[in-house]
């Protein structure tokens, strides 16, 4: 690596906080609780499938500003619901009330997250988040695990009413931090916001291919499976 890094920032869901574990885990307790399955025949494979594939395609739509907070609140329930014919307008808030209060008692991070962390802390590397996330729940993710020892400062692109790969939300986090981009890499599991994102902003991007999916990308920049494999970049 030709320039000399000294911030380094990560996106959190998915990258040092397992949003995917977490939310698997809360929502089968909530599921279990509503006694869906009895009530309704739904297996919970059936409902957590169609679920994480709306949820996704919510937040990309989110990171392209075609939809809002408001909308990924009142729809990633209600419509997996109705997809299972489930016209149950109670059941719907209940789900997401619940969900967003009960995910935080799940605070499971990627494999390998505090390790990492430490080691880079160590090497006198200054770390910082930039996350799409909601402000609330990201600071309380942060402030409810170990994250919170070793991370410098928080950037919610929520606050600027950005999503990531917005150049503004970037350049956000860089200001926070007192870095500049010559100085500041950036890791994420998603290529578009967290990569490219990154990588017009001028930043150094790393990519955390977390899923361990094939990519046959020729890139400029390191594609890593396993946080450990920062130690080889940041030596």
């Amino acid at each position: 690596m030709e320039r000399k890094i000294k911030h380094i920032f990560f996106d959190l869901d998915n990258t040092l906080w397992d949003t995917d574990k977490n939310s698997m885990l809360t929502l089968k307790s909530i599921y279990e609780n509503l006694k869906i399955k009895e009530n309704h025949k739904l297996e919970f494979s059936d409902f957590f499938s169609s679920y994480y594939i709306r949820n996704e395609n919510l937040w990309a739509l989110y990171r392209q500003n075609k939809v809002s907070k408001q909308d990924i609140l009142e729809k990633r329930f209600k419509d997996t619901f109705l997809e299972f014919h489930i016209n149950d307008e109670n059941l719907w808030k209940n789900f997401d009330d619940y969900f967003l209060t009960k995910i935080m008692e799940n605070n499971n991070l990627i494999e390998n997250a505090e390790e990492i962390l430490d080691y880079l802390v160590t090497k006198g590397y200054i770390l910082h988040i930039v996350s799409n996330g909601f402000i609330e729940q990201t600071n309380q993710k942060i402030q409810d695990t170990i994250i919170k020892d070793y991370i410098t400062t928080v950037t919610s692109g929520e606050e600027i009413n950005k999503r990531k790969p917005a150049k503004e939300v970037f350049e956000l986090g860089i200001k926070k931090a007192n870095a500049s981009v010559n100085d500041s890499a950036f890791i994420g599991d998603d290529w578009e916001a967290d990569v490219m994102g990154a990588l017009k902003t001028g930043m150094f991007p790393i990519y955390f291919n977390y899923k361990k999916e094939n990519y046959n990308k020729t890139t400029e920049f390191p594609i890593i499976k396993d946080l450990l494999e920062l130690k080889n970049i940041f030596n």
